[in-house]
């Protein structure tokens, strides 16, 4: 019988991926978990910007706003995280503060009016996605570490958001901070 989890994984948390985790996806990932129930987990990597710009990226009028790939899942799609729920109705409540989602074209309106600002809104190219138990299997094995989603900006855009939360990898994580991406070129 598979013991229970000694880890408390919910959403509004933030993901630090292991310094030698090698999926290319998320080196040196820090994901906000927006979504965690028995069906499976849904977050956004912070710390991936994409090559272009939202007005780059989309067709039609739209802000010169960063555009950030949020995971291998989807890509072809838009998602965005927020602290306006009053403009953005059907949105997802993350934890009282934090949204993702909601109505796409009102949110659309409101930012081009201007009414939804800037450091409001937060947008991803796609998704990262874990089937029911899957992420609490990479938390045990040690792929993640866990800290709490209020430690973290997750509307803004840190330079190197990974290396200013370092402070928070546990002790086996730290150790391994300073290796170079790929060790074979060290």
């Amino acid at each position: 019988m598979a013991q229970p989890s000694v880890h408390s994984i919910h959403r509004g948390q933030v993901l630090l991926a292991h310094p030698l985790l090698e999926d290319e996806n998320f080196q040196r990932g820090v994901v906000l978990l927006a979504d965690h129930d028995s069906h499976g987990s849904l977050g956004f990597v912070l710390n991936d910007p994409a090559e272009y710009r939202l007005h780059e990226a989309l067709a039609g009028d739209w802000p010169n706003l960063p555009l950030h790939i949020g995971g291998p899942v989807d890509q072809d799609s838009l998602f965005f995280l927020h602290c306006r729920p009053d403009l953005i109705p059907g949105s997802h409540s993350i934890d009282g503060f934090l949204h993702w989602g909601g109505e796409y074209e009102t949110m659309r309106r409101e930012l081009l009016a201007g009414r939804l600002e800037a450091g409001h809104i937060r947008f991803f190219a796609g998704y990262a996605g874990w089937s029911a138990n899957q992420l609490d299997g990479e938390v045990e094995e040690g792929s993640w570490a866990l800290i709490p989603g209020n430690m973290v900006n997750c509307l803004g855009s840190e330079a190197d958001l990974y290396q200013s939360l370092r402070g928070h990898l546990p002790p086996d994580f730290k150790f391994w901070s300073n290796a170079p991406r790929n060790p074979t070129f060290n």
